[in-house]
């Protein structure tokens, strides 16, 4: 059985309206200013039209190839008020259903000195919305059908498709399609007008309004899109499957494709090209972007997360030609051999949007994921953080100005003020000043070798490296000693005046500000209030009534990809502000020293971050 698709696709500008004359048509009176005319009767005969095909192709069985009993179509002159529906009779029709010949009365011709045309006809009848004055245009309203229109020679009417069309087939029981192209082209438009005469040359087409997408069913396995004649998707199209109320499955086409009007594009049987679709709109997939976008973010909870595939925190800063999603790396901050697709199960992309899977049992970790283009390049990566235990965020005595959070960036525990040792999972990730993605810690207390991962490794550049290449390698690291990672100096990566799309906390965080008249900034930490350490347990504090806890993780040198350095006796934290081009500020807690205050690091080594609240 045939089926007309229930799809919004076709288009047009609203015209201006093609006056004749200067008076405003009336739908309920006579036309000022037009003689009243005798209607004609006339015996019109209507011609169906053919489709281009290419070598060995065939015409697909729901295009209209033969007119049947009931098929209306509108012939009109001037005025809409005019026109008249035909219905076609089963006598009607020549045997090989290609034209049908009936009597039609009511017909006022519009008489034009340029062309022989007088009359106009539009098929299917339920699709035509001409204007008051139709003169020799055709106005569809929207539809995925196919769609003719024709002038009359003398008493025939030839009529020409419209559109071309795009078809492909495929196996599966789906509840329906959406088709879309990366490059948001326009699949088709709100309205389509065209004017036919009888000369070729003077066929116009008229679009706007266009529409992005398209929703449609699929009929015996066939998926037929009807599409303007100049649609043109340089970067292919993207077709999603629905099973049920969720898409499912997904095709996408990379080779561009254009259409001609009566021309046929047909892709072939694309069931084996069809891939696993994480819809991004699903009612159970979470929104990571409720409160803000970022480099990193938290998991609390098992299940399917989004966030916008955008630099940083830019809500409407979209990543270009992003084609996927993958994960590059795990570790669960610990000297433990790591399982791949523990921290997180898959990662993909869809829609603008990075959707992320964890396993059912949430595993406690760090992770990151990357946006990929066609060739596998890497174009923007996001750490995910899945703690332990709830991250807490208090002012802890104001000792940085604003409240913070309990424990470091991506420390999967806050460090305890206890006489047991620290919780090396209390460490966190470790940054290079200025970079968004993070590096694993120490292993074991006060141990020399870093966490261990699953994924892509660490790497040490040649010497140093510059901003482009460590978005596309953020495993690498740039180094030169006693100085800076980045070949080109950049003292705003990170920066005091506002959050930059390369700080690497989460939504509602930033690396802290440099503030020196706050105590953690101070030049003597110990005269400050609550402080305190126990060197044997590896931990530091400050702040009152209420102290903010700090693992002595010790740093990473920009040449130590496989040692730590000074774990249990120095460690340091990184602010925001920096006017150095080889050194970053920081607060440089020495034990082995007894020195606790603000210093400055070289940016090419490996410090902690401790969030605090934008």
């Amino acid at each position: 059985m045939k089926k007309i698709y229930n799809i919004a696709i076709l288009c047009a500008v609203i015209l201006p309206l093609f006056a004749c004359n200067e008076n405003p048509f009336d739908p309920e009176g006579p036309v000022p200013g037009v003689p009243e005319v005798e209607p004609e009767t006339r015996t019109l005969t209507f011609v169906l039209p053919e489709f281009t095909l290419g070598e060995g192709e065939e015409v697909p069985d729901a295009l209209k190839t033969a007119w049947v009993a009931g098929d209306q179509i509108v012939v009109h002159g001037e005025y809409a008020k005019n026109q008249v529906t035909v219905t076609l009779a089963a006598d009607d029709i020549s045997d090989d259903g290609k034209a049908a010949t009936v009597e039609v009365s009511g017909l006022y011709p519009y008489k034009r000195e340029d062309c022989s045309s007088t009359l106009y006809a539009s098929y299917p009848a339920s699709f035509v919305n001409n204007l008051k004055h139709c003169f020799f245009y055709s106005q569809f309203t929207t539809s995925n059908a196919q769609i003719m229109a024709a002038c009359n020679n003398e008493d025939t009417f030839q009529f020409q498709n419209i559109c071309g069309l795009l078809t492909m087939s495929v196996d599966g029981n789906y509840d329906g399609y959406t088709i879309s192209t990366p490059k948001k082209d326009a699949i088709g438009y709100e309205f389509l007008q065209v004017k036919i005469t009888d000369n070729e040359q003077n066929y116009k087409q008229y679009v706007g309004n266009p529409i992005l997408q398209m929703d449609g069913t699929i009929n015996d396995s066939e998926l037929m899109v009807f599409l303007p004649e100049g649609t043109a998707f340089k970067s292919g199209f993207v077709v999603k499957f629905k099973e049920g109320d969720d898409y499912t499955k997904i095709f996408k086409y990379t080779d561009p494709v254009e259409i001609a009007r009566g021309g046929i594009v047909n892709i072939g049987d694309i069931t084996e090209d069809i891939q696993h679709y994480d819809n991004p709109f699903s009612s159970d997939v979470k929104d990571l972007d409720m409160v803000g976008n970022a480099n990193c973010y938290i998991i609390e909870e098992p299940g399917t997360y989004k966030f916008k595939a955008v630099y940083g925190n830019e809500p409407t800063n979209y990543i270009p030609d992003v084609e996927s999603a993958e994960i590059l790396w795990e570790t669960w901050n610990d000297a433990s051999e790591v399982t791949q697709n523990s921290v997180l199960a898959s990662a993909s992309f869809a829609e603008d949007y990075i959707i992320i899977r964890t396993p059912e049992a949430l595993k406690a970790g760090n992770a990151m994921v990357v946006a990929k283009d066609a060739n596998g390049n890497i174009l923007w990566s996001w750490h995910i953080w899945i703690p332990a235990t709830s991250i807490v965020t208090a002012n802890f005595g104001g000792i940085m100005g604003v409240d913070i959070m309990d424990r470091n960036l991506g420390a999967l525990v806050a460090t305890a003020a206890t006489d047991g040792q620290v919780d090396p999972t209390s460490y966190g990730m470790m940054y290079q000043w200025g970079r968004k993605d993070p590096f694993t810690a120490a292993a074991e207390f006060n141990g020399e070798s870093p966490a261990t991962y699953y994924g892509v490794p660490e790497t040490l550049a040649e010497g140093q490296i510059s901003l482009e290449e460590s978005i596309a390698d953020p495993r690498l690291l740039g180094h030169i000693n006693n100085g800076d990672w980045c070949l080109t100096p950049n003292n705003e990566l990170w920066a005091d005046a506002e959050k930059t799309i390369y700080d690497p906390c989460p939504p509602g965080y930033r690396v802290p500000k440099k503030i020196t008249a706050n105590p953690f900034w101070s030049s003597d930490l110990t005269a400050q209030a609550g402080w305190g350490i126990n060197s044997a347990a590896g931990w530091l504090k400050l702040g009152s009534p209420e102290a903010s806890v700090f693992p002595i993780a010790g740093y990473r040198d920009d040449y130590g990809v496989d040692a730590l350095a000074k774990v249990g006796t120095r460690t340091l934290y990184w602010t925001s502000q920096s006017s150095d081009d080889a050194k970053g500020p920081c607060a440089d807690l020495r034990y082995d020293k007894g020195t606790f205050k603000f210093g400055s690091a070289p940016k090419a080594r490996l410090g902690s971050v401790r969030c605090t609240v934008e």
